[in-house]
């Protein structure tokens, strides 16, 4: 009986002690998920407007880790392009590439890769050795190449972000911020679609072995087909991805996953909620523009704007027309496709049903013939409806009559100074002919000359955007526009197509 007591309290003791242990270790780890994550952010863009769809922390300094390979392939794609480097091109492994910890590949010193095998290192396996070795193949060495780095974040627009190293490997002085990476996810993919593929790489074999890309969210979330994860101890786990459904495509970032499985059902929440708050049917690409120069306000330098039509078209040759400066005159045709019937005055223009579609915008005034006329060709644009306006210019009603067969000054500038920059997207067009003005205003005449502003309405389940564009630039002239505005981004002509 004794024995028998003092099994019992053997065992129950036991239990006890199991019992507490656990309740010990349940509130340890609830606490730890109870805690503030300080190294959290997040952010949702659209990727063709720049739109925030969601964000949190957005601008909060944070270790990129591995993300920072992101930027490290934006320099390669960019020395294969001016023809500095070949995808066949050998890349050699130093004494420093090989002394990187992991994740590597571990070749030995002297070894070497090519160029195209290193890409699919660093998108794959994430391999801190050849990140260096890339660097030192395109920078010389790894310290120039992070100068450069941090001098394309500038151009690209990325305020907040210090590149010291090219691998990610941890360092306090490499730092940047959730917008900051969703606008370096948002550049490749416009800027280098010719490589952006690769960023989609699910496996990756070199010399027998085989590679898995850490990105495993690719794999199980419809739609996406990049870009990066990141992780280091100070950054938790991090992820630059884009996916695209129709014909819209988001870019979306987390810094600070408490693990890779949290982060990615994280990412694919917002990225639901992204795709759920834009409207993927209302808006086609942008391809051909109708010229808007209203008439001169007093005291003030009247801005020419051209607002972009959504509906695609055959690209053909702009043509410059002399029109004299009468109300009711109407623009030459810009596309064969069309033969539209010009409005013949703005009271028509104001009953006209289509209004009713943007009167929420908070800036609409009757009595503003750019608004009503700017409001129209945004409904027309969407609802694929022919519509041009008159122009009132003396510029125009002084030039002479140019061929119609014959492309003009226009056309010669377009062909040579294809690239444009974006230097916002707003609800209120309003704001959109503000930023336009006050971009205009800060720019230096050397990069205002010749230089035309646009707006490429869009519409969206949240109303009608109006991207604010400058076009008329080269490459290098939009991203020295870009360094001097503060939210600016530069579009190549494949991006504006």
């Amino acid at each position: 009986m004794v024995i028998c007591k003092r099994l019992f309290l053997m065992i129950l003791t036991a239990l006890v002690t199991v019992s507490l242990c656990s309740t010990g270790t349940f509130a340890a780890t609830s606490k730890k998920k109870s805690q503030p994550n300080n190294r959290y952010a997040s952010i949702v863009m659209d990727a063709e407007t720049g739109q925030i769809l969601s964000q949190s922390n957005a601008d909060k300094k944070l270790y990129p880790a591995s993300l920072t390979k992101i930027m490290t392939l934006v320099l390669t794609f960019e020395a294969l392009e001016s023809g500095r480097l070949t995808l066949r091109d050998r890349v050699p492994m130093s004494q420093r590439a090989v002394n990187m910890s992991p994740s590597k590949i571990g070749l030995p010193v002297g070894a070497s890769m090519r160029v195209e095998d290193a890409i699919y290192a660093l998108v794959t396996k994430s391999a801190n050795d050849v990140a260096v070795a890339l660097a030192e193949k395109v920078g010389g060495t790894e310290s120039q190449f992070a100068i450069m780095m941090t001098r394309k974040a500038r151009e690209i627009g990325m305020t907040n972000t210090r590149f010291v190293n090219a691998s990610g490997w941890h360092d306090p002085a490499q730092v940047s911020t959730a917008r900051d990476m969703a606008k370096l996810g948002r550049y490749v993919i416009y800027r280098y679609p010719q490589y952006y593929h690769y960023f989609g790489t699910r496996n990756f074999t070199f010399q027998g072995k085989s590679y898995h890309n850490h990105n495993r969210l690719m794999s199980q979330y419809k739609g996406m087909d990049g870009l990066k994860t990141g992780y280091v101890g100070a950054s938790g786990f991090n992820l630059v991805a884009s996916a695209k459904r129709g014909n819209k495509r988001l870019v979306g970032v987390v810094f600070g996953g408490r693990s890779a499985a949290s982060r990615n059902a994280h990412m694919a929440s917002l990225l639901d909620r992204g795709f759920q708050g834009i409207d993927t049917s209302g808006s086609a690409d942008y391809v051909a523009a109708v010229a808007i120069k209203p008439p001169p306000v007093p005291g003030r330098k009247p801005l020419e704007v051209l607002v972009a039509s959504t509906t695609p078209v055959t690209a053909t040759a702009r043509t410059v027309q002399s029109i004299a400066p009468a109300a009711g005159a109407a623009v030459g045709q810009q596309t064969p496709q069309y033969n539209p019937t010009p409005f013949t005055s703005f009271g028509a223009l104001a009953q006209n049903d289509g209004l009713n579609e943007i009167l929420g915008q908070g800036d609409f005034d009757p009595a503003a013939e750019r608004r009503v006329e700017t409001g129209l060709m945004a409904v027309a644009a969407v609802k694929k409806e022919p519509y041009q306006r008159p122009v009132w210019s003396t510029s125009t009603a002084a030039a002479a009559p140019v061929d119609s067969a014959t492309p003009g000054l226009a056309d010669q500038h377009e062909s040579l100074h294809p690239w444009a920059i974006q230097i916002g997207a707003f609800t209120s067009r309003v704001q959109t002919d503000k930023a336009l003005k006050t971009a205009m205003n800060t720019l230096p005449s050397s990069l205002t000359q010749n230089i035309e502003p646009i707006i490429v309405p869009l519409k969206t389940t949240e109303g009608w955007m109006f991207r604010a564009r400058l076009s008329g630039y080269t490459k290098d002239s939009a991203a020295r526009a870009c360094t001097l505005l503060r939210e600016c981004l530069t579009v190549s002509p494949e991006a504006a197509r």
